[in-house]
């Protein structure tokens, strides 16, 4: 693969670096627990990562923090960030460090590319370096070209600061939780790597999330407003998003009726949960990305899910790879599909590219004639697969891309939904289906809490193997620190659960940190007292569903609320 000597985007971490001192160096590999975007980073959050080697260090945490972060519009286009790693968390110990980068691999194990498979190179600007640093030579570079990427210590290496620059074509560089990063690193005061007690030999590491929530939590100082009436932290105090800033309002369907992101489909065989019609579709995979393709002109693909409730919610990942004129229609049928002029289609659901935008329209139909309940346009970025939500409650049709609502309407009667049918025109190799669900609404938090005691969700998500939180979690957590904050007198237990992929120690300890995780967010960002919550972690001990197929796995995945 070329890669252009003209670098539109650009990411520029900051180590900071001591030269040659008299602490040893150790190679240590770790792993992002969070999101690192040029587009997404603000100056001040939080930088997680966990220790993956050397076994001695196994499971500690790296911390650090985001030092400037800039999208596109300066630098001719560029993105910028910077972030510093600066502190090693071991065994309740904080040992501050300085690092230089080895090597860097995206979440999906590929080396010098971001997780869209940008091809990033090195660029040794002397000139930039010493602006921005003082110091008079750049001493290392992430080596393009699909090679393993390096850092070399250059001549003259004594500089408190090393930059290191990463450029690559497109509008953003992204690293997901998983990413690895290889450091050389020292520790610059307290006990050098060699004495520290070594993990394999007994105990555990505090988890990031624990230490995190530990700082959330603790006692205000003396004259300080109480937690519960502390005003709302940034997400950066607890290596989260802040959620308070989301203004997306759709709430994901808490009962999951019908669920594909075709983990269990192979490359040479029909889609197992879909009947195909018209057409012919192919699994394409790789680089962690799984992804239903349209191979003919026009299809019927239809989801094995019937007599869908009154109140609903639809949930579509789609990917345009060459957006000029590409056609999606949802047919949700009363009677059997008749084709896409047929008889039997109260509703309808139509999408088509136009350019840089989606135009999507909705229409109602019956005997007596058609409506169109709405239309728009809306500008989205086909780079990036686009979510489509489709939110049915007590005659409000609410319409979303990426989102945001795009239409609202009320007073919609719809009968009874029997069957669904997705139709596309013209995506021929162009267009992949990522993700479909089918969910039915979520009931009031503040209702279900109070008369059966316990609220199960699946519309907190998380980043894949991470206790993260997707900012797609924001509606219902709002929703649940709503009720929380009416009802003073409400105390809860936090339960997070998982599917069964992995083993049951890593499940165990991965619900353990997602429970703290929401813990930290509902403290931290939404002011509720931290002795007002409890957590715990069940792995996938606790399933509510088969773990042998993608909607069972969707229905493990959750996280319920008990009123102790």
């Amino acid at each position: 693969m070329r890669v252009s000597r003209t670098c539109s985007s650009c990411v520029i971490f900051f180590f900071l670096w001591t030269g040659l001192g008299q602490a040893q160096d150790m190679e240590i590999q770790v792993e992002l627990m969070g999101s690192l975007s040029a587009q997404s980073s603000r100056k001040g959050d939080r930088v997680f990562a966990r220790v993956i080697s050397p076994q001695s260090l196994a499971g500690d945490a790296m911390e650090g923090k985001v030092s400037n972060a800039r999208a596109g519009g300066k630098f001719r286009g560029q993105s910028v960030l910077s972030f510093t790693f600066d502190t090693l968390q071991h065994r309740g110990e904080s040992i501050p460090v300085s690092c230089q980068v080895m090597s860097v691999t995206n979440s999906k194990g590929q080396q010098d590319v971001d997780e869209e498979g940008r091809m990033v190179r090195k660029s040794n600007n002397v000139a930039k370096a010493a602006a921005v640093t003082g110091v008079g030579g750049l001493l290392g570079g992430i080596v393009g070209g699909g090679k393993g990427a390096a850092i070399g210590a250059a001549s003259g290496a004594a500089a408190s600061i090393i930059l290191i620059e990463v450029g690559t074509q497109g509008p953003d560089i992204r690293l997901d939780p998983g990413s690895r990063v290889t450091l050389m690193a020292k520790s610059r005061s307290g006990p050098a790597f060699a004495s520290l007690t070594s993990n394999a030999q007994g105990g555990a590491p505090v988890p990031v999330a624990t230490q995190a929530l530990a700082q959330s939590a603790a006692p205000a100082p003396a004259g300080a407003a109480s937690q519960s009436q502390a005003a709302p932290a940034s997400g950066a105090v607890s290596g989260q998003p802040n959620l308070t800033e989301v203004k997306s309002d759709f709430v994901a369907g808490e009962k999951t009726l019908f669920f594909d992101d075709f983990s269990d489909m192979t490359g040479d065989e029909p889609p197992p949960h879909w009947k195909v019609r018209g057409g012919a579709v192919a699994l394409k995979s790789g680089a962690g990305i799984r992804q239903l393709t349209v191979e003919g002109e026009r299809i019927e693909l239809t989801p094995n899910v019937k007599n869908l409730p009154k109140n609903f919610t639809l949930e579509t990942e789609e990917k345009f790879d060459d957006p000029g004129d590409i056609r999606s229609v949802w047919y949700l049928c009363d009677n059997n599909w008749d084709g896409p002029n047929g008889p039997y289609m109260p509703l309808t659901v139509y999408t088509q590219t136009q350019g840089d935008s989606l135009f999507v329209s909705v229409n109602q139909h019956s005997e007596k004639g058609g409506e169109e309940l709405g239309r728009t346009t809306v500008k989205v970025d086909f780079s990036q697969p686009v979510k489509l939500g489709l939110w049915i409650q007590n005659g409000r049709l609410r319409t979303y891309v990426n989102g945001q609502r795009i239409i609202d309407v009320n007073q919609v009667e719809l009968p009874p939904i029997l069957q669904a049918v997705l139709y596309s025109e013209y995506g021929e190799n162009k267009l992949g289906y990522r993700m479909v669900r089918f969910a039915e609404s979520t009931p009031d938090f503040s209702q279900v809490i109070a008369s059966s005691g316990r609220y199960v969700t699946h519309g907190i998500l998380f980043d894949t193997d991470s206790d993260r939180l997707k900012p797609d979690s924001a509606p219902v957590i709002k929703m649940i620190a709503q009720g929380l904050q009416s009802n003073p007198n409400l105390k809860l237990r936090i339960e997070g659960h998982t599917d069964a992929t992995g083993g049951d120690a890593h499940n165990l300890d991965l619900s353990k940190r997602r429970a703290e995780a929401v813990k930290t967010v509902l403290v931290s960002q939404f002011g509720i007292g931290a002795d007002r919550l409890t957590t715990m972690g069940l792995g996938a001990s606790k399933p509510i569903d088969t773990n042998d197929t993608p909607a069972g796995r969707a229905q493990n995945r959750r996280v319920e609320f008990v009123k102790m």
